[in-house]
């Protein structure tokens, strides 16, 4: 029998591994797939074990040796009394491999989760703490979620790391978690909509010495396009999210500000994002200084 894990949920593939070990009851066999050949599967498969009558053998990254991979799918359609659980977390479905693997072995896929699932990530991290002894309270969770995303693995280690403190409140989030990246940039968006040149320089010199002036314009466009999602549909935050894909929290923010941006001060906008991008990528001036020349016009 052969299980396939796979998908981009890391947290969730590790998870599924160590229930299938814990039904086995024993410790399984783990092979190292880079130095796997052909001519091992059959001694993988056929052979018996000298402590027990069944196996269970563990192959990671297995999909990265191509001849094993491509030769490992044949073994799905034979019986045998061996287990063999495949963690391939980045696998081609278009593959004959994939899908042979998809007709006669337990495939199981594991997504991550993205902007969407923010409610169901803050009730995990609740779990969590839970069961952990840790008391968290529903606010710390959202800011947890809000300022690391919804990676879980992420998440947990930031749960561990704030428990130290104690209490987990949303004020311990504030002071020892830094914002996230949308953050920044949603202040940087705001002083600008509000035409406040000088706080869009003091936020400029504070993002200077460790962000990427490239990576922070594409964030402004995400912003700005968020943005247009409200200024433009007359619907509600949670309506614009699950309609364009962006996170609720990024939303409400934006919400907070458009209100107060037209539909001309938003073209204005745009233009300005996209005459500096073309800028940028032209142009021997400073980027910096283009995106802060770009964040006046509004």
């Amino acid at each position: 029998m052969i299980i396939l894990l796979t998908g981009d949920n890391f947290y969730e593939i590790d998870q599924e591994l160590d229930r299938i070990i814990a039904g086995f009851g024993a410790e399984p066999e783990r092979i190292d797939a880079d130095t796997l050949e052909v001519r091992n599967l059959t001694d993988i498969f056929g052979g018996l074990s000298l402590f027990n009558e069944a196996r269970l053998v563990v192959l990671r990254r297995v999909s990265e040796n191509a001849n094993v991979w491509e030769e490992i799918a044949k073994w799905a359609q034979r019986d045998s009394d061996t287990t063999v659980v495949l963690v391939a977390p980045k696998v081609d479905k278009r593959t004959k491999t994939y899908k042979l693997l998809a007709a006669h072995a337990d495939v199981r896929v594991f997504t991550a989760w993205g902007d969407r699932d923010t409610g169901r990530a803050e009730q995990w991290l609740g779990v969590c703490a839970k069961q952990r002894g840790i008391s968290l309270d529903s606010a710390a969770a959202r800011e947890i979620v809000r300022r690391r995303g919804t990676e879980q693995y992420q998440l947990i280690n930031t749960l561990e790391q704030l428990a130290v403190f104690g209490d987990i409140t949303k004020k311990t989030v504030e002071v020892h978690i830094e914002a996230a990246p949308h953050e920044n940039i949603f202040e940087l968006l705001e002083a600008s909509l509000g035409g406040d040149p000088s706080a869009i320089r003091t936020k400029i010199a504070l993002l200077r010495p460790e962000n990427d002036p490239y990576m922070t314009m594409g964030l402004l466009a995400s912003q700005a396009f968020s943005l247009a999602g409200l200024v433009l549909s007359n619907k509600s935050p949670s309506e614009v999210a699950q309609d364009i894909g962006v996170s609720p929290y990024a939303l409400r923010n934006l919400a907070k500000v458009s209100g107060n941006v037209d539909r001309a001060r938003l073209a204005s906008l745009v233009v300005a994002l996209a005459d500096t991008d073309i800028g940028m990528k032209s142009s021997p001036v400073d980027p910096w200084t283009q995106i802060e020349i770009a964040l006046m016009r509004p």
